[in-house]
């Protein structure tokens, strides 16, 4: 499966654990402490997730949540973004395949992907998808021949200060091409209902939403003046994750930017919030494999071994991002200089290179911690060396189970009632072959003994 080794004891366990009486932390640590969980693994909890996408809609009331699945596209979280009533962002046809599967409507799907081969384009329309977005003639040329019927929106270039600079990559710009664009599409008889934009992913600057408003009102004008209508504002993502009210300042420059530039309510706004909706709900418990100690210059360094790394749910590092020891002793301990190797034979495979890190000093029987792990974790992992990628253990409140398994995405075996919270999550080692159904090529070389 996607390169992972599997076998009957590691099939991923996705029903959530009902809680009463713990918290999520509660649940990791009596996995540790009961000390038959020997892998890493991730506590995802359901509730942060519902809580950050009510929080986004309350600050943001008019702007509607299209939930941006390739941040994190674990099948509960999918499930509980559709309870609570958000669209999706897509950015493939396995994405639109693995929302149909849910139930998911495609009128619910934006396919958020300015550039697209007619293959796409046709698995899409045959999905029952209308709505995506351009930013080139020639895309324009193939919606023309594999989807004339699609709703579009023009994807315009908005740059912010960002980690990840997608105006290198994807839309117009705003006063120089996309007029041209417009005119195009109106010649082949297909249909701009919208404009959409991106200011980057982790985006740290306030008016970005802001001025990309300004310059989708400008275009919204141009097209009333030639008789045709735009109907809807797609304001992207980007917006930090590391805590729940970093939206808030933008929240305030889009709500007012909205008022100014988009007054008729008959106009729809859109956001594709993803790192946002799901960053600060997983957490990821890393087992150490070994500790070596070693000297550079005159400086003692701890080389700590984990069982997870770069080639797995740790190739990428933010800012935010931090690592604790997961067991806090009652004295005060000195925090030494450690370096974090993940678990291949690739010299390269350094977790958190960029940071300096310190720690208490740890041994094998020692596990750490890294919050703030929710999005493109998984998304970004890769099957190098066979080594496969941690388990998850979901959790979700009961107040919370209360809620959402009224909701028909979900099902009965979504959920675990009365858990037994210490309980191993499955192993992701294989079956040993029995010996006597391999037959051995005779004429490889042999070890000596």
């Amino acid at each position: 499966m996607n390169g992972t080794i599997q076998n009957e004891f590691s099939s991923r366990s996705t029903a959530a654990f009902v809680l009463k009486n713990h918290s999520p932390a509660d649940v990791a640590r009596a996995v540790i402490e009961r000390g038959c969980q020997k892998e890493p693994f991730y506590v995802f909890d359901m509730d942060e997730a519902y809580a950050r996408i009510h929080h986004f809609r309350r600050v943001m009331p008019r702007v509607q949540i299209f939930y941006a699945m390739k941040a994190n596209d674990h099948d509960l979280i999918l499930k509980m973004a559709a309870a609570s009533s958000t669209g999706f962002d897509c950015a493939s046809p396995g994405e639109i395949y693995k929302l149909r599967q849910l139930g998911i409507n495609p009128m619910s799907i934006i396919y958020a992907m300015p550039s697209k081969t007619p293959e796409q384009m046709i698995y899409a329309r045959e999905s029952g998808v209308m709505h995506t977005t351009f930013d080139s003639s020639f895309e324009l040329k193939k919606l023309k021949q594999y989807w004339p019927d699609a709703r579009l929106l023009i994807r315009i270039r908005v740059d912010g200060d960002c980690v990840y600079k997608l105006g290198e990559k994807f839309g117009c710009e705003h006063d120089t091409e996309a007029v041209q664009l417009l005119e195009e599409a109106a010649a082949h008889n297909l249909q701009v209902i919208g404009v959409a934009f991106h200011v980057g992913s982790g985006c740290s600057s306030i008016d970005s939403h802001e001025k990309g408003l300004c310059y989708a009102k400008a275009l919204f004008d141009h097209e009333a003046r030639a008789g045709r209508k735009m109907k809807i504002v797609d304001i992207g993502g980007g917006f930090l994750s590391d805590r729940t009210d970093r939206i808030d300042p933008v929240a305030c420059r889009v709500n007012k930017a909205l008022n100014d530039y988009f007054p008729d309510s008959d106009v729809q706004v859109i956001a594709e919030p993803g790192r946002y909706i799901c960053d600060s709900s997983t957490t990821l418990y890393c087992s150490i494999n070994n500790v070596r100690r070693v000297t550079s210059g005159t400086e003692a360094v701890n080389m700590i071994y984990l069982n997870d790394g770069l080639y797995g749910t740790l190739r990428y590092n933010e800012e935010w991002h931090k690592v604790k020891r997961f067991r806090v002793r009652k004295e005060a301990e000195l925090l030494e200089k450690a370096i974090l190797w993940g678990p291949s034979c690739d010299s390269t495979d350094r977790v958190m290179e960029n940071f300096t890190i310190y720690l208490p000093r740890c041994s094998p029987s020692d596990w750490l911690v890294f919050p703030t792990q929710g999005a493109y974790s998984f998304g970004f992992a890769t099957p190098f060396s066979c080594i496969p990628t941690p388990q998850m253990r979901c959790v979700i409140s009961s107040n919370l189970w209360n809620i959402l398994k009224q909701s028909k995405v979900f099902k009965s075996s979504d959920f675990t009632v009365s858990p037994d919270i210490a309980a191993p999550l499955p192993t992701t080692i294989p079956y040993v072959l029995p010996k006597h159904n391999i037959n051995f090529d005779l004429n490889s070389p042999v070890l000596k003994v």
